[in-house]
Parts: structure tokens; C-alpha cells; sequence
């Protein structure tokens, strides 16, 4: 499958939360991307249908979700997706962190690559601002300090001030998301929400995506990540994955 701009495309696990881990593989192929995302809820138990659906679909995995780490140790549910992105063979295993201090995160991170050392898969530290890492370069010092790479989200860049079409560190950069938001000049009172219900198409909003695109490393993957609301109420699962591939395609084609 040709990569646009040579940026491979995927179908992040968001987009498509209402059909299980291993038909988000199948969607991906039938949707015209070049690799899937998947989360996983009960690793071990969705582990074989996520590894029958890649051995029949032509596409790779890109990251398993999601780990969130605190103050707490890693769990058996934490240690349980990382063993299992590493068996599937997932490019990263996505991290959010909800613990404020930074050394912590630094070290629980740390751990999680300590675990997949060997392995194909490297732990993705993505910063949101309603997360205890809210800064691209909060996300960028521990990253570098423990071993991992960053996920970037123009979203969440945007909703902490940053400049989309930064150029992104290309040692520390593992991927990067392609979303929208319809108003971005305006600031909701909730974050979350807005990330979780309310994103829209690549190109359909007022982010600077191709900014951003034209900012990241030659071919980082791009994962196509729209959570709405709205297109779950009004398009089934396989007309979402290929109306957001052609969005994302469209804006690609117009990236320098």
C-alpha cells in the first residue's frame, strides 16, 4: 500500500472504540491504511484474535494502548500490556502519566522500557494538558532520561500553547496523531471531553495539520486519532475508517 507523503497511515483504536481490538486490524485494511492501533482492556484474553486478524490483513501494528501510569507501582494489567505489544509486534506500547512529579514518571517509564528491551516495541509518551505530563517538553525530558520516545498530538499541542509547526525532535519523536478540533481559538471548560467526544476530521477543523506534518521527522508514522461523538452516531464502523483515511489523505496531499 503506497504511504502518502511518506508518512505511514493508521487507524488508531479511538476512531473506532465501538468493534473490538482485532476488527480494528481488519478496518484498517479494508480503510486504506498501512497499520492499525489497538486497546486492549484484557491483553492476555484479546491477544490471539488480535494475532489472527494481522496474520490475515496487510497491515502492521503500530501501538497497543494504553498504560497510565501514577504514583504506583506498574500493575499486572501495566507489565501485561507491555508483554503482549512486544508479542504482537506493536512499533510502540502508548503511556500517559497522571502523576504530577516528573521523577516518578521518569522512573515508571523507565521501567516499562526496561521490560521491552530486546523487543520491537518502545514505550510512546504522549503529553495532554489534563495529564500530570502536559508539556511537549516535559514529555521530551523524560523520554530522553528514560529510554522512550514522545507521541505528538497537534490537539493537545494546541491546547497548551505550543506551536504546530515547531519542528519536532527527530531522536525523540516515535510518531505522531492527526486530529481536528471544529473551534480551536476557543477553549473549552473541559479538556477531556473535547479530546474524547468532540474531535472532527483531519481538515474539517482549524488546526494547523499540514504545519505540523511539515515539522515532523521524514516518515513518521501518522495515527489518524478522531474520538467523536458524533461520527459514532451517524456512520458505521468501516465508513468512519475510510471517511477519515481519505480527510487525512487530503491533507497530506496538500503538505509540502
Amino acid at each position: 500500500m503506497a504511504e502518502v507523503a511518506d508518512h505511514p497511515l493508521s487507524l488508531s483504536a479511538g476512531c473506532v472504540l465501538d468493534v473490538e481490538p482485532a476488527e480494528v486490524v481488519a478496518l484498517a485494511a479494508a480503510g486504506g491504511y498501512d497499520l492499525a492501533g489497538v486497546r486492549l482492556a484484557d491483553p492476555r484474553a484479546q491477544r490471539p484474535a488480535v494475532v489472527r486478524a494481522l496474520a490475515q490483513h496487510p497491515v502492521g501494528l503500530l501501538d497497543v494502548e494504553v498504560v497510565r501510569l501514577g504514583a504506583a507501582p506498574l500493575s499486572d494489567h501495566d507489565r501485561a500490556l507491555a508483554d503482549v505489544a512486544a508479542e504482537l509486534g506493536a512499533r510502540f506500547l502508548l503511556t500517559v502519566s497522571d502523576d504530577p512529579d516528573e521523577d516518578v514518571t521518569t522512573a515508571r517509564v523507565a521501567e516499562l522500557a526496561a521490560l521491552l528491551r530486546g523487543a520491537p516495541t518502545r514505550v510512546a509518551l504522549e503529553p495532554m494538558r489534563f495529564t500530570g505530563v502536559r508539556t511537549r517538553e516535559a514529555a521530551e525530558r523524560i523520554a530522553r532520561a528514560a529510554g522512550a520516545t514522545v507521541l505528538l498530538d497537534p490537539l493537545h499541542l494546541h491546547r497548551t500553547g505550543d506551536d504546530l509547526a515547531r519542528p519536532a525532535d527527530p531522536a525523540l519523536t516515535g510518531y505522531a496523531q492527526l486530529t481536528d478540533v471544529a473551534a480551536p481559538a476557543t477553549t473549552p471548560d473541559d479538556l477531556a471531553h473535547e479530546a474524547r467526544h468532540d474531535r472532527v476530521p483531519p481538515g474539517e477543523g482549524g488546526l494547523d495539520l499540514r504545519g505540523f506534518v511539515a515539522g515532523l521527522p521524514p516518515a513518521v508514522p501518522l495515527a489518524v486519532e478522531v474520538q467523536s461523538d458524533r461520527l459514532r452516531a451517524t456512520t458505521a464502523p468501516l465508513e468512519r475508517a475510510l471517511l477519515l483515511c481519505r480527510a487525512a489523505r487530503t491533507v497530506l496531499g496538500g503538505t509540502p
